[in-house]
C-alpha cells in the first residue's frame, strides 16, 4: 500500500504550548496552523492531556478536580497539535501518515475510577471503592517504566488520537473514533507504521494528540500509560491511487482494517467486512476466499472497549502472501 515519496520534499517543526492546542469539538472549519506540500514531513510535540495540567504525582481528587474544571469551559480534555493543511488533498483522496517517530515524556500516568463512577471497561462494578492515580516514572534510555516495585513494562509509545477534519457541516466530541480516525487508542500505530485515512475537507486537517507510553489492547480501565510526546515525526503522502471508506493501516508485517461503533459487535463486523474487501481488492481473492481466509489466518483484535465508540481492529499477516507473490 505505500508509495513513493514525492521530489522535494521538506521536513517542518512545530511546536506547540498548552495555551495553543485546540480543545474544542472536531469540525471541518477548525484553522489550521501549518501548511505543508504533499510528501512533507512534521516534527511536532503533543501535550499532556486536561490542556497539560494532568501532571506526575498528583491525587486522585486533584485529577478529578482539574478535569472537573476543564470540561466545565467546555474545552475537551484532548489538546490537539494542528491541525496541518497538506496542499493537494481534495474530499476522496487518502491521505497515508507514515508514523517515523515518537519520543515519550519523562513520565505517565494511569488513573483508576472508584465503582460509582460507572466508568472504564467495568462500569456495573470493578470492586474499586476509591479512586486511584497512579505516576510511571519512565527510564533515561525510554525503554521501560516501572508500575510497581517487581513489575517493569516495556514501553511501545503510540498517539492515542490521529484524525482529519470530517466532513463539512458535522461536529464531534474528540473522544469518540469515527470515519475521521480521531481517538482509536490502536496500539498498533507505533513508529514504522502507517495510517491511511479518507480526506473529506480540502487539505485534510491532520491533528494529533493523547500520547501513550504503553498500552494493552482494550484499554481496560479507561486509559493507557497517558503522557505526552516530546518529539513526533509524520510524513504525509496525498494519494489519489487510493479509494477508503474507512480508514486502514499497514505495519512491517501486516495490514489492518478498524471498525469504530457503539456496539462492540457491529464494530467487530465492519472490520471484518473491510478486510473481505481488502483482499478481495488487493489480492484478487473471491469473497469467498477471503472470508474463509480471515477465518483461517486473520486475528481480529479489541482494541479498546471505553470510548464512545468502541473498536476492533483485524491483523492481516503478510507472510501468508510471500510463496505467491515472489
Amino acid at each position: 500500500m505505500l508509495t513513493a515519496v514525492p521530489s522535494k520534499s521538506k521536513v517542518h517543526t512545530f511546536k506547540i504550548t498548552p495555551d495553543q492546542a485546540y480543545s474544542g469539538m472536531l469540525e471541518s472549519a477548525i484553522p489550521h496552523v501549518l501548511t505543508i506540500d504533499d510528501g512533507d514531513s512534521v516534527i511536532f510535540n503533543t501535550v499532556m492531556l486536561q490542556e497539560g495540567k494532568l501532571r506526575a504525582g498528583m491525587t486522585y481528587q486533584e485529577f478529578t478536580d482539574t478535569r472537573s474544571e476543564v470540561v466545565s469551559r467546555g474545552n475537551s480534555i484532548y489538546p490537539l497539535t494542528g491541525p496541518f493543511f497538506i496542499k493537494g488533498a481534495e474530499p476522496g483522496d487518502v491521505l497515508e501518515v507514515r508514523i517515523k517517530r515518537i519520543v515519550p515524556g519523562d513520565y505517565a500516568v494511569n488513573f483508576i475510577h472508584p465503582d460509582e463512577k460507572k466508568l472504564g471497561g467495568l462500569p456495573d462494578g470493578a470492586g474499586v471503592k476509591e479512586g486511584l492515580f497512579r505516576t510511571l516514572r519512565i527510564s533515561a534510555d525510554k525503554k521501560t517504566a516501572e508500575f510497581i516495585p517487581g513489575v517493569t513494562l516495556p514501553l511501545s509509545p503510540f498517539l492515542g488520537f490521529m484524525a482529519v477534519a470530517p466532513k463539512p457541516g458535522g461536529k464531534h466530541p474528540p473522544g469518540v473514533p469515527s470515519y475521521f480516525a480521531g481517538n482509536m487508542d490502536n496500539k498498533e500505530l507505533i513508529a514504522g507504521t502507517a495510517l491511511f485515512i479518507p480526506v473529506n475537507v480540502p487539505g485534510a486537517l491532520f491533528m494529533a494528540a493523547d500520547a501513550h507510553a504503553m498500552q494493552g489492547d482494550g484499554e481496560s480501565c479507561g486509559n493507557a500509560a497517558e503522557t505526552y510526546a516530546e518529539e513526533v515525526e509524520m510524513e504525509f503522502i496525498v494519494r489519489k491511487d487510493m479509494k477508503l471508506e474507512r480508514l486502514m493501516a499497514e505495519t512491517p508485517t501486516h495490514w489492518i482494517t478498524m471498525g469504530f461503533h457503539e456496539d462492540l459487535d457491529e464494530a467487530a463486523r465492519i472490520a471484518l467486512r473491510d478486510a473481505i474487501a481488502f483482499l478481495s481488492a488487493a489480492k484478487g481473492l473471491s469473497t469467498e476466499e477471503a472470508y474463509g481466509l480471515c477465518s483461517l489466518a486473520v486475528d481480529f483484535r479489541v482494541t479498546q472497549i471505553v470510548d464512545g465508540n468502541k473498536g476492533i481492529h483485524s491483523m492481516i499477516p503478510k507472510s501468508i502472501f510471500r510463496k505467491i507473490e515472489n
